[in-house]
Formats: structure tokens, sequence, C-alpha cells
């Protein structure tokens, strides 16, 4: 996780209105980065993000990027983490933990609750949950939002020989040249295997000589 933690943050921030717009199933008009540091007790999230909706109604996004091993259990973390946020910016809030790595986040749900000594809840909270590496990349393709393709790496890929050409030649069409670099960049940066990697230049090898 540590060596996907730092290229998943920049990649979030640099592309978070596709990435939002991805999460909350929603259209997005714009997001922009809150303060990650949480009052009281020292606490930082990984991501925080203030969103406008198209319909101009706007929320706190949350993004928490997981491994297969936590300190503390995910459940609580999160129950911390989104009791602070709600307190400090008293807004609608939607939480998403993002699991990278076979296993990652296997037993977690995203719905749990306390009850009182009737059994009727006392507590309940609930956040997203994406395992990555249970998602075929095909389902980041089917999105049609190019950032997400830098996350291809942590997915399934079935059949690399068809599907990296097709996610270099959509992030090749970006046309701003300073994203598109980016992109390509946190594309590599998140696959663990060479194989793939080389896949992945070659790719990018033939599609500039296409374009020549």
């Amino acid at each position: 996780m540590a060596d996907t933690d730092s290229p998943l943050k920049q990649l979030f921030s640099a592309f978070i209105s596709d990435f939002a717009a991805w999460l909350l199933q929603a259209d997005v008009r714009d997001a922009h980065p809150l303060n990650i540091e949480l009052p009281a007790e020292m606490l930082a999230a990984d991501q925080v993000f203030h969103v406008t909706l198209a319909d101009e109604s706007t929320l706190v996004l949350h993004i928490e990027f997981q491994g297969r091993t936590s300190h503390q259990p995910m459940e609580w973390r999160m129950l911390e983490y989104m009791t602070r946020l709600a307190y400090t910016h008293r807004l609608n809030l939607r939480s998403v933990v993002i699991y990278i790595g076979r296993g990652a986040g296997a037993g977690d749900t995203g719905h749990y609750q306390v009850n009182g000594p009737d059994g009727t809840p006392t507590l309940a909270w609930q956040y997203g949950v994406i395992r990555l590496w249970q998602m075929r990349a095909e389902e980041l393709l089917a999105v049609g939002r190019p950032a997400l393709l830098a996350l291809i790496g942590q997915t399934q890929i079935e059949t690399p020989e068809t599907v990296l050409p097709e996610v270099v030649a959509r992030m090749q069409s970006v046309p701003d040249t300073e994203m598109r670099g980016r992109l390509l960049a946190a594309l590599t940066a998140l696959i663990p295997e060479e194989e793939i990697i080389a896949m992945v230049e070659r790719s990018g090898e033939q599609a500039v000589r296409a374009d020549r």
C-alpha cells in the first residue's frame, strides 16, 4: 500500500471531478480539496473534497485508500472520520473506502450499527466500499472517463493484450499534454507487474508511431 498511496492521492487530486462523478454517481460541477486534518486529537483523513453537483447541491466527499492491513478495524476508523467531518462541515457527507491489493477489505460490508439494550439501533453508519482487486478492467473502461483508467493495474485484467492498448489510446486522446502525462505516469505507478508495465509502454510507443 505504501507504494501506491502517493500515486493514488496525486491521481485523485488531479482528476477529482471525474472520480467524484464516479463515486457519487452524479454530474459534478466543481470539486476542491478541504483540510484533511480533523479537530480534537490529531487525525488526518486521506482525502476530503467539497463537491458541488450539477443541481447546485453541495456535499463533502471523503476518500480513504486501504491495503490489506489496518492497525484499527476499518469500520471504527471510518466512524471516527465521519463524525468529525460531519461535525466540522455540517454538510451532507459521502465516505468511500477504496481497497488496494488482493484480499483487502474482503469482509467489509460498509454497513454497521451499535444497538441499545433492547436490540434497537442506537447508532448506525455506512460508507461505500470499492475493492479494486475484485473489479474487472472492463468495468472501468465502461465508465468512459480516462482518469479512472489509471486504476486499471489494480483490477483484474483478463485480456491485457486487448485492454491495455485501449487504455493507452484513450489516455492519448486527452487533449491537455500535462494531464495526459500525469495519467500515463499514474497508470504505470499503480501496476504491480513488470510484464504489464512493459505492455503499457509498448502500447504507448505504438500509439506514438501511429500518430506520426
